[in-house]
């Protein structure tokens, strides 16, 4: 009876040691090293002798701009939305952001910097299981990560003193 029961009590643990190692992990680790922000600068040559006023224009992630200090006093533009949903059109904020540009290069203002910077604010695994050659035993798991990052644009602009 003694044998009988470590018998079996051997067998149960052996099935349950291969099947173990038989599972294949689902999800990988995520990487350690996920992608590194990033900061691209334009500049333009500054002038000597010469005293300037800045300003700012950024546009935000919610299709907002703003200034910095305020233009015609004004810190924020946002586009006209069209309908109860909230939606705007494609292109609004782009049209916004230019519409801007253009008039600030018109009162003489000179375009020095623009600056784009990019950084990773989060990560999406998945798996998907596919058959392989209809073999339920055998199925196939494909990973797939998915890196979400934040993008933003500024634009410095100056314009010079009068003495």
């Amino acid at each position: 009876m003694l044998k009988s029961t470590l018998l079996l009590l051997t067998l149960l643990v052996s099935g349950a040691a291969s099947a173990q190692k038989a599972q294949p992990a689902l999800l990988a680790e995520l990487p350690a090293a996920s992608p590194p922000p990033t900061t691209t600068v334009t500049t333009v040559a500054p002038a000597n002798g010469v005293r300037y006023e800045y300003q700012l224009v950024r546009l935000d992630n919610d299709a907002r701009i703003f200034f910095a200090p305020a233009w015609e006093g004004r810190t924020v533009l946002e586009p006209d939305f069209r309908s109860l949903a909230r939606e705007m059109r494609p292109g609004a904020a782009e049209v916004l952001l230019l519409n801007a540009l253009n008039a600030l290069s018109a009162e003489g203002w000179e375009l020095l910097e623009i600056r784009t910077s990019e950084r990773p604010v989060g990560a999406r695994q998945t798996v998907e299981t596919s058959l392989t050659f209809n073999d339920p035993n055998r199925p196939q798991y494909d990973t797939k990560t998915t890196y979400d990052s934040e993008l933003q644009t500024r634009y410095l602009l100056r314009r010079a003193l009068a003495r």
